[in-house]
């Protein structure tokens, strides 16, 4: 297999926490190991190095801050350094990741411009908000100067598709099973309680408020629940208030932001994993919690419904009262819960990164032999 120069690159990176730092770094991990010369360009923090190495990628960090008055955009001397990275680079692909990232789509744009080679990967949907006429629109504009576009999900490739005639190839996102796990007890009594763990962000998007929505009804038939609520954003102190004012606050946990590590730990504990968002564009800890063998119940219609069979792997609801009723089964049948973790945990091969890994090669390859560019090789 030809070996390449490839940039990766995403405002979305280490140490902030999530599905595309997760993706992105596994993937740049797996194709050095392959041999590939991988970089990742990214956005800087405080304290954290302006270059590094990590697991033999190389980590590059644009020195632009945040504009004044928001965290998204930088300032316009970090876009310059991105090109000049770029110009100078000798990448023979360039692989930006989330069409929500700046920096991502100025490599877009910035590798049209200097003739690179350049495969999206979209890792989002755009959702029912009320600007998604906009946001569609803008994803047309940018996703013309992309050679190709990689879809975490099937989900995600028909969104995609509306947004581009560029080849579209789906591509899963995985899991990495040798990742190692801090096995700290749940700072929680959880003697005789059933554990249901939600591993997201804490956000409207990700559905968690629906968690603290569900559970009195729940509770009031199962007093032994314990919801353990895994992450941070802005709904989590508001979600906080409520579960206490609702005399709720012996049933719940909220962790806040913990490392992978920890999660996983976490979710050897568990006895069901919930994630009620409707939006989910494919769902890194779905396979988080199918590793550590806990059945899932989640929304239907979104990237989960590739990852999970309903009935048989899992359940996917098609509304909350569905979602409220399936979490109820689990908790009244532990036979079920056992044989669902089981199917699912068979699925796991699938998501193997080593696979994606050749998956995404024959992406790039197949764009830089693109006759517009195979004269420059």
């Amino acid at each position: 297999m030809e070996k390449y120069k490839i940039a990766l690159i995403s405002d979305w990176y280490f140490p902030k926490v999530g599905g595309i730092e997760y993706s992105m770094h596994t993937l740049a991990k797996t194709l050095s190991m392959y041999g590939h010369e991988v970089s990742v360009i990214t956005r800087s923090y405080p304290g954290v190095p302006e270059y590094s190495i990590r697991d033999g990628v190389s980590v590059i960090r644009l020195k632009g801050r945040a504009l004044p008055g928001q965290s998204r955009f930088l300032t316009p001397n970090a876009y310059k350094e991105l090109f000049n990275h770029l110009k100078n680079g000798s990448y023979e692909i360039v692989n930006p990741h989330g069409l929500d990232s700046p920096i991502g789509m100025g490599a877009l744009l910035a590798s049209k411009k200097l003739g690179i080679p350049v495969v999206v990967t979209n890792h989002s949907l755009v959702g029912n908000t009320s600007y998604r006429h906009f946001l569609y629109l803008a994803g047309k504009l940018l996703l013309q100067y992309a050679d190709a576009v990689i879809a975490v999900s099937s989900a995600v490739e028909t969104d995609s598709k509306l947004m581009t005639v560029k080849p579209i190839y789906r591509i899963f996102n995985g899991i990495d099973s040798e990742g190692s796990v801090i096995k700290d007890p749940l700072p929680v009594d959880t003697r005789g309680k059933i554990v249901v763990v939600t591993v997201a962000r804490m956000t409207k998007k990700k559905g968690v408020q629906h968690i603290i929505d569900l559970a009195p009804l729940l509770l009031e038939k199962h007093d032994n629940l314990l919801f353990v609520m895994v992450g941070d954003g802005p709904l989590r102190e508001k979600l906080e208030k409520t579960v206490e004012k609702s005399g709720l606050s012996e049933n719940f946990y909220f962790s806040g932001e913990v490392p992978r590590k920890k999660v996983l730990g976490y979710l050897e504990q568990a006895d069901i994993f919930a994630l009620p968002s409707v939006n989910e564009a494919f769902g890194i800890s779905i396979l988080e919690a199918m590793s550590k063998k806990v059945p899932v119940v989640a929304m239907n219609n979104s990237g989960v419904s590739d990852i999970i069979k309903n009935g048989v792997n899992g359940y996917l609801a098609d509304s909350l009262t569905e979602f409220s009723s399936y979490l109820e089964n689990l908790i009244e049948t532990p036979a079920l819960r056992d044989s669902f973790a089981k199917e699912a945990f068979r699925e796991l091969p699938n998501y193997d990164w080593n696979r994606i890994c050749e998956q995404t090669t024959m992406v790039y390859t197949s764009v830089i032999y693109d006759e517009k560019y195979h004269n420059n090789r």
